[in-house]
């Protein structure tokens, strides 16, 4: 029994935490910011990336009830300003006429000046919210609420365990995509860069209007739009 549980819940927890997370998607997002860079510099940015990933993504999975209960936010709120932020950042990624995020030739080196502004973005906006955004964080809180079982502490232990593996899996799928993509957008050039990066907004978009939509549902008890 405990067995189909763990399977279950983390076979739901990947479902419902893929699309959301979008590692594919960010990591060919994110390379647009790492483009330029050296691979001493690439992999110490790539590094400290990953673990404020954890950091947002266990974080919320270990203290994300008790700042719900201490801001008095329900879950539906959550999900609807995260969509909305998810659309404005995917609206402004549409917006970008450049190849990358970052206005930066991706033939040029990096000079001390670029390496330095690119660690004052390592948390924002590359970690949070274009890897794991506020859409993810109420996922996660999602699931705990579904994880938590009633006079059973250990099944309750083990489900959250089973989320936090889902969240380690989409950091690693992430690290995947971070370490190889520069060499995939090398090899699609300039223009499938672009049209890569601006599918990836579109449906980053889609994905935050989808959220938006079922905060609102969910606020007001509108199941047909689910």
């Amino acid at each position: 029994m405990l067995k189909e549980g763990f399977a279950f819940m983390f076979i739901s927890a990947f479902m419902a935490l893929f699309p959301v997370a979008n590692p594919v998607g960010a990591g060919f997002i994110v390379n647009g910011f790492l483009s330029g860079l050296d691979s001493t510099n690439r992999k110490t940015i790539i590094r400290r990336i990953l673990i404020d990933y954890l950091c947002v993504g266990l974080g919320s999975l270990a203290i994300g009830h008790f700042v719900l209960l201490l801001f008095d936010l329900s879950l539906p709120v959550v999900q609807l300003g995260g969509g909305l932020l998810i659309c404005r950042t995917a609206l402004s990624w549409l917006g970008d006429s450049d190849s990358s995020v970052v206005r930066r030739p991706a033939n040029r080196s990096a000079e001390p000046i670029d390496l330095e502004a690119i660690e004052s973005q390592i948390f924002y906006p590359i970690t949070f919210p274009i890897s794991i955004g506020p859409g993810s964080v109420s996922v996660i809180l999602t699931l705990m609420a579904s994880a938590s079982t009633k006079d059973d502490w250990v099944r309750s232990a083990v489900n959250y365990l089973v989320i936090a593996v889902v969240i380690v899996l989409m950091c690693l799928i992430l690290y995947l995509f971070l370490s190889q993509g520069h060499r995939i957008m090398q090899k699609l050039g300039s223009n499938g860069t672009i049209v890569i990066n601006k599918m990836v907004a579109f449906f980053t978009f889609c994905v935050g209007m989808q959220i938006v939509v079922a905060g609102v549902a969910k606020l007001f008890h509108l199941d047909a739009m689910l």
